[in-house]
């Protein structure tokens, strides 16, 4: 077994936005290194799904349903997790929503919801797990972060301006929270072929009058690598800044966009 497994092997990881896409996929790549799972996510439907593809691999795992932007929610999520397994090594803080809104079209309500989830439930999750991690003498912290920060993108204000605070948050995490054994990271995956992804791509398609077709080739072949990434292939970098291989890295945002921001 190599180190990364040994490392990860009994240990409680949390995934918010565990039911689809990139947190699914990161469900499944803990538990294939024998983690213990607690899945969070507001669609029961499809968090069921999930907890049915662990339980058939062997994973032992529990499920969360509910808002996370809701009043109180990120302290409850952390300690039903706790309840559960009585212990937290590792938060990935994956839940986010996407808005496809022209800067002069932004509505307050729309930039509310899109920081209700996106920064506020996030910041709270990654106290209350910070809190606990520190009791326990360390933890990892991965929030999942986007190349949209560092690129003009005038349909994605309220999106990228929330992913922005989401480095911000990662930074002075890492700052503080390194005095006590705990690494906070950032990981800013590149297109995908998810349900928030393709959801976005249909909005921008719309908006711009072109099909849909059309479009995602056009998102394809701008990338450097010519290529889409895969929930997968993002899912091992989660993984990697979790193990103990990277135990000496903290304050970073690794870029998983096959060069899609150059930076």
């Amino acid at each position: 077994m190599t180190s990364e497994h040994s490392s990860i092997t009994g240990q409680t990881v949390l995934v918010t936005g565990a039911g689809q896409g990139l947190g699914r996929a990161t469900c499944l790549a803990f538990a294939r290194r024998g983690a213990r799972i607690a899945l969070v996510d507001i669609n029961e439907g499809t968090l069921h799904d999930v907890r049915e593809e662990l339980n058939n691999s062997g994973a032992e795992c529990t499920v969360i349903v509910g808002d996370i932007s809701s009043p109180g929610a990120p302290q409850r999520v952390i300690q039903q997790a706790l309840d559960r397994f009585g212990v937290l090594n590792v938060l990935v803080n994956n839940a986010a929503v996407s808005s496809v809104e022209s800067l002069l079209d932004v509505t307050e309500k729309e930039w509310d919801k899109v920081f209700a989830v996106n920064v506020k439930a996030l910041f709270f999750l990654l106290q209350a797990a910070a809190r606990v991690m520190k009791e326990a003498g360390g933890g990892r912290i991965v929030n999942v972060s986007s190349p949209a920060t560092r690129m003009t993108l005038t349909n994605y204000t309220s999106y990228a301006t929330s992913k922005a605070a989401v480095d911000y948050i990662t930074r002075t995490a890492a700052a503080e929270l390194g005095q006590y054994g705990i690494t906070v990271n950032a990981i800013a995956p590149g297109r995908m072929d998810t349900p928030m992804q393709r959801a976005t791509e249909e909005a921008n398609a719309a908006a711009a009058g072109v099909d849909l077709q059309t479009h995602m080739h056009s998102r394809t072949v701008d990338i450097p690598m010519r290529r889409r990434t895969t929930p997968e292939e993002v899912a091992e970098g989660i993984v990697w800044l979790a193990s103990q291989t990277a135990s000496y890295v903290t304050a970073n945002r690794l870029n998983i966009s096959g060069g899609l921001e150059l930076d």
